[in-house]
């Protein structure tokens, strides 16, 4: 091709397809040594996926299909396995979560929210003000709420403030704007709730496990003021670092028209709750009822992804206009309310990292990187391991491996395995890709924040906290005594 010359349609689409079989050709061309030749092809598999994720030459939805096409043809897995891999618990939960806002939206539950959160002092200033507000109000909440709930709940209400708040002229510019806008709010719910984790043993999962392992592999142990004394500092470390790569790499320049009386006129303008409204809200109480009930009482079936199938039910079962027999969702909306493209996506991508699991390429890029390892590079060790393996696999999993794993070689070393303990878990959260988590992919789930733009901030958010979490671990723990010898 010549210099200037521009590609045509046809060319570009043609890259595009190419981009996928050269990603699998260079992986099942490097000599990865210790890696089975199932687990390398599924490996090369994964890499073409990721491609035509990130090129598009057919919609997403269609390429998180590629492992049935791949790993049966490489004799890696038969086709009814490849299938069993994509019954995720994650996709009735993003079922639900997605109708649940699509009704908050349809029937101005949410609007009625945002506006009286927009009512605040000083909540909707700028671009900046509304970033803040969700930031530490997801923090805040996630330290004491499971993290998934946050997401659900405040992610429609971010997204309904930006449309109430952002002036958007007749100009495509501005439209753009108030586009990245929502993209901004919604990473910013999902930043908040990251931050919030790591503050309490009740954030998230990872938390009480790594404390488990903790207590049954050496002689150390963390009580929940000693986690908590570190957890605080730490999650409110984490705001200003997310707040800043939120400004510098995704807030646009936009109008905020949101002054108090406005607000107050339009809050007005309202009037009181519709039943479609008090519908939405009953739904959001018995499913916040649901899991928080886990904390109260053992019911064995009730676990956190159990709760918005029930919701879902529940909305297309009460009805919002009795005369006219209207339900407060119906088939369109099921339709419309969920975004399929979106939805395969996360699944196949969490299909694809469950068969790595299974076939052992997680287990082999911990075996790689461990080696011999030194006390002083055990730390960071630590926290580059979860860090990677938290991309791959599941941040429980990769908690447990990373902790059995390094926990031991800490007693062997003499070194505190508390430190050890508080760094894993604050690096298991995973926010550049939507299938790396239910937290990032109920997030991109919601439609408003591109593949791109998650994918590039989230890059940056997990190596500048995940620096921030080794460096001040290794120092508050011992500062505090944020442990107990047994």
């Amino acid at each position: 091709m010549r210099p200037g010359e521009v590609l045509t349609g046809q060319q570009a689409f043609a890259l595009r397809v190419l981009a996928g079989p050269a990603a699998f050709a260079a992986v099942r061309a490097a000599p990865l040594a210790g890696l089975g030749p199932e687990a390398h092809f599924a490996l090369a598999a994964y890499a073409w996926t990721l491609a035509w994720w990130a090129t598009v030459p057919v919609p997403w939805a269609v390429t998180s299909f590629l492992p049935f096409v791949l790993l049966p043809a490489g004799r890696v897995m038969p086709f009814a396995e490849v299938a069993g891999l994509y019954g995720q618990t994650i996709l009735p939960f993003l079922m639900g979560s997605m109708l649940f806002g699509h009704a908050m939206r349809k029937h101005g539950l949410a609007t009625r929210v945002a506006l009286a959160l927009l009512s605040m002092p000083g909540a909707a200033r700028s671009s900046g003000s509304l970033i803040l507000t969700f930031l530490v109000a997801a923090a805040v909440t996630s330290a004491l709420v499971s993290d998934l709930v946050v997401i659900v709940i405040m992610t429609p209400i971010a997204l309904s403030i930006t449309r109430s708040a952002v002036v958007v002229l007749d100009d495509g510019e501005s439209a753009a704007r108030a586009s990245r806008m929502a993209g901004a709010v919604s990473l910013a719910v999902l930043y908040g709730v990251a931050a919030g984790e790591v503050a309490t043993p009740m954030g998230i999962a990872f938390n009480p496990l790594v404390l488990s392992v903790l207590e049954e592999t050496t002689r150390y142990s963390i009580s929940f003021a000693q986690w908590t004394s570190t957890g605080i500092i730490l999650a409110a470390v984490h705001v200003p670092i997310y707040y800043v790569i939120l400004k510098l790499m995704v807030v646009p320049e936009v109008r905020i028209s949101a002054s108090r009386p406005r607000i107050r006129q339009q809050i007005e303008q309202l009037g009181p709750l519709g039943r479609g409204e008090m519908n939405v809200l009953f739904v959001l109480i018995v499913m916040l009822a649901l899991w928080m009930l886990p904390t109260l009482a053992a019911v064995d079936f009730l676990d956190i992804w159990y709760v918005p199938p029930v919701g879902m039910v529940l909305l297309f079962l009460l009805p919002a206009d009795t005369r006219r027999g209207e339900m407060t969702l119906d088939r369109k909306d099921f339709q419309e309310g969920i975004a399929w493209n979106v939805l395969f996506l996360v699944v196949g991508g969490m299909a694809l990292v469950s068969g790595l699991a299974r076939l052992g390429v997680t287990d082999w890029v911990g075996a790689a990187v461990t080696g011999n390892v030194s006390a002083t590079a055990l730390p960071w060790l630590a926290g580059l391991l979860t860090t990677v393996l938290t991309q791959l696999t599941s941040g429980v999993s990769t908690t447990v491996m990373v902790s059995s794993m390094l926990f031991p070689i800490s007693e062997a070393l003499e070194y505190n395995a508390a430190i050890l303990a508080r760094i894993v878990a604050g690096t298991a959260h995973a926010v550049a890709l939507p299938w790396s988590s239910p937290t990032a992919a109920t997030t991109f789930a919601a439609g408003a924040v591109h593949l791109g733009t998650m994918f590039r901030a989230g890059v940056v958010a997990t190596v500048l906290t995940s620096i921030a979490v080794i460096v001040l671990s290794m120092i508050l723990v011992p500062a505090f005594q944020a442990f107990t010898v047994q």
